[in-house]
């Protein structure tokens, strides 16, 4: 397998996903006949076309609706959903490592996430409260079974997980603990140096807990969860407008933002997602087990979607790999025989490599492919390579909306990112007028969904930025939609990198540069990169002497791998920037390529 190393840590921000819809103008259907859309979870979804002026009618006769049959969101959240499962199937295979073929029932998960939540609640001792509702619990782990319990333990304390890129160095990591007020955290042994390391400093550090042995003097979870005389003595009280958890996805001008999702937003998201006009997974039923590929970190939005959410709630299996290994992968796919894998274009440029053979993908019938656009020779070249009916979906959605679009099945279109599921609506907006755009034109997309955000973790001013006051969040995306309802991302207003799929701020990498003693100024963009997408090339004004390897190595050492200046150092005089002092970035993206 040499030459198909090929590191995918993870994706971000934005997945794609599948559904259907319409457009209206001025009461008049656009594609064909009338139609009334059934939207919103049962209300009638009709534009409201009453505005004082012409001007006002324009601005909405472009909403568009989903056409996706109704669904009902569940009666109860994603932590009652994993236990109904435990009640109807208590001996199946809820998590399995794909390493070392340790399993986990889902009896055993629900006890273990039961004990661990009333642990939370009581405390370890030692004069340490536990947590309650509304207090935050982070994780610094690798994809495993073990995740699951914690995940959901967490949940079912009433406090809220915030899953943390395990790629973090220890600088990260203390940013995103301080800035989500985790009170505890939750790492296992191999990571538990870096957690030790970056809580050294802190005031108020959180209470930790490692999966496996511990070498720096944490309490070691696993003992206690395994442990019969460990006491059920918790009763959960989740409303739905409760947070289910925490995601971090990096901002476009400032530092990552914590993202809170309800429980009420996943309760309306996942049916839509899990229904069969949609998802290409078959549904778990008596006689069958779904098997879910658990590659995806779990501290992504995409990754915990598939992995997290979706797969326990409805009785899947999922089969974890703590990191990507081109033989382990492969012997994965043929070993479980998997029939359907979420992937992200890394992953989809790694099966297209010629090493990779049919056989190797014999079992596979189809993927589906988000968190940054797909090559459409790549999309080609797997389906060439696989069965005449292979089925190429993409999806779309960002951490702040979860899954809003996807392609239904049975109907592929290349290139799209799919048709909005049911309880979404969208629109495409001029830049600069934010007027609604008709098919076929470019702007900016915006989403309103039952599966929004309630709002960014402490940063109203964020949220106000993203979120309008009548629920539409905007998305930052340019983008088009025929008159089918398929929607194509055509280019990013946010300024984000994408490297692998993993959004990357590059505010953050400058901040990280001034604090060397030899820059001045520094501005960060993404510049094109076969392999990766994007990687970040820094632009910078040296106070003293300094080489560009030694910048890099700096990065290198204070930053994620992701983040590290792969595409190099550039020195200026100056950076361009605005009569108000704001970083032209435009200008050295052009410079850059």
């Amino acid at each position: 397998m040499k030459g198909l190393h090929l590191l995918t840590r993870g994706l971000v921000g934005k997945a794609r996903w599948p559904a259907v819809l319409q457009t209206t103008r001025k009461g008049r259907l656009v594609a064909s006949r009338a139609f009334t859309t059934t939207t919103n979870l049962g209300q009638e979804a009709t534009p409201n076309y009453s505005r004082s002026s012409e001007e006002e009618k324009y601005k909405t006769e472009y909403n568009i609706y989903s056409t996706q049959s109704p669904v009902e969101p569940h009666s109860v959240n994603v932590y009652y959903k994993l236990h109904e499962s435990a009640a109807r199937w208590p001996l199946r295979i809820v998590g399995e490592c794909g390493i070392t073929g340790r399993q986990l029932t889902f009896s055993t998960l629900q006890d273990q996430s039961v004990r661990f939540a009333g642990l939370l609640q009581r405390g370890p001792g030692r004069g340490v409260k536990g947590v309650g509702n509304g207090d935050v619990v982070s994780m610094f782990l690798t994809n495993s079974p073990e995740y699951l319990t914690v995940f959901y333990g967490i949940v079912g304390s009433g406090a809220i997980p915030s899953p943390t890129n395990s790629s973090f160095t220890p600088d990260e990591l203390a940013r995103q603990i301080l800035d989500s007020g985790s009170k505890v955290t939750v790492t296992e042994t191999l990571l538990e140096p870096v957690v030790t390391a970056a809580i050294k400093n802190m005031k108020n550090p959180p209470f930790v807990y490692v999966v496996g042995k511990s070498n720096d003097g944490h309490a070691e979870l696993l003992p206690i969860l395994q442990d019969n005389n460990t006491p059920f003595d918790m009763d959960p009280q989740i409303e739905p407008d409760e947070f289910v958890g925490m995601l971090y996805s990096s901002g476009t001008t400032g530092m990552p933002k914590g993202v809170l999702l309800p429980h009420k937003s996943l309760s309306a998201s996942l049916p839509a997602y899990q229904h069969p006009e949609i998802n290409f997974d078959l549904p778990c039923t008596d006689e069958h087990q779904t098997t879910v590929m658990g590659l995806l970190p779990f501290f992504h939005a995409y990754g915990s979607y598939m992995g997290l959410l979706s797969g326990p709630s409805s009785g899947c299996k999922i089969v974890t790999l703590p990191k990507f290994d081109p033989q382990t992968y492969l012997s994965a796919i043929k070993k479980y025989k998997f029939r359907h894998l979420h992937i992200v274009p890394p992953l989809l440029s790694f099966l297209c490599h010629p090493a990779v053979t049919s056989s190797d993908l014999s079992s596979l019938q189809g993927v589906t492919c988000s968190a940054a656009p797909c090559s459409l020779s790549h999309a080609n070249i797997l389906k060439d390579k696989t069965r005449n009916d292979f089925f190429f979906q993409e999806l779309y959605g960002m951490t702040e909306t979860m899954v809003v679009m996807t392609t239904p099945v049975g109907q592929e279109r290349l290139g799209s990112c799919g048709k909005l599921l049911y309880g979404s609506q969208a629109r495409v907006v001029h830049l600069e007028t934010q007027d609604t755009l008709p098919p076929g034109h470019k702007g900016e997309l915006w989403i309103k969904t039952l599966g929004a955000m309630k709002c960014y973790h402490n940063n109203p001013e964020a949220t106000n930025q993203t979120q309008t006051s009548d629920g539409w969040i905007k998305t930052g995306d340019v983008a088009k939609y025929d008159e089918q309802g398929y929607f194509y991302i055509v280019d990013r207003i946010k300024e984000l990198i994408k490297v692998k799929g993993l959004q990357v701020s590059p505010t953050e990498i400058e901040e990280q540069l001034m604090k060397h003693d030899a820059v001045l100024d520094a501005g960060v963009v993404g510049v094109t990169c076969e392999r990766a997408g994007e990687v970040p090339k820094a632009f910078v004004v040296k106070k003293k002497d300094v080489s560009e390897e030694e910048l890099q190595s700096f990065i290198a050492k204070n930053m994620a791998r992701h983040k590290q200046l792969k595409g190099g150092v550039e020195f200026v005089d100056a950076l361009p920037k605005n009569p108000a002092g704001k970083l032209l970035r435009r200008v050295l993206k052009e410079r850059g390529v």
